[in-house]
């Protein structure tokens, strides 16, 4: 079992926390006290959705993320699980609910 550091980035503000390689990214920042949004905790509902701006993630159950925006580095923080050191943009819902069915809620 790993353990890496992940910096989280919300409106120009910062907060790092450790992640265990067997729990989401939202288990672990739950557990360092950091409040992300999240809803469904399954994978579907985007409300968690993020953008991994460096690092690897694992998120094998991500059924809310298409193809494209995965590649681009949106993530569901409630099925991610760290594979290196990351940095991530929290809040992203709706900018991944515009590129998936472009246009904006």
């Amino acid at each position: 079992m790993a353990t890496y550091q992940v910096e989280v980035i919300y409106q120009g503000q910062s907060q790092t926390f450790s992640a265990d390689s067997e729990q989401t990214i939202l288990e672990s920042a739950q557990a360092a006290g950091i409040e992300l949004p999240s809803s469904c905790l399954s994978g579907v509902c985007t409300t968690c959705a993020g953008r991994v701006l460096s690092g690897e993630i694992e998120q094998p159950d991500a059924m809310g993320v298409g193809p494209e925006p995965a590649k681009q580095g949106f993530t569901l923080l409630c099925v991610a699980y760290p594979r290196s050191d990351l940095k991530i943009e929290t809040h992203q819902e709706d900018a991944l609910y515009d590129l998936q069915f472009g246009q904006p809620r």
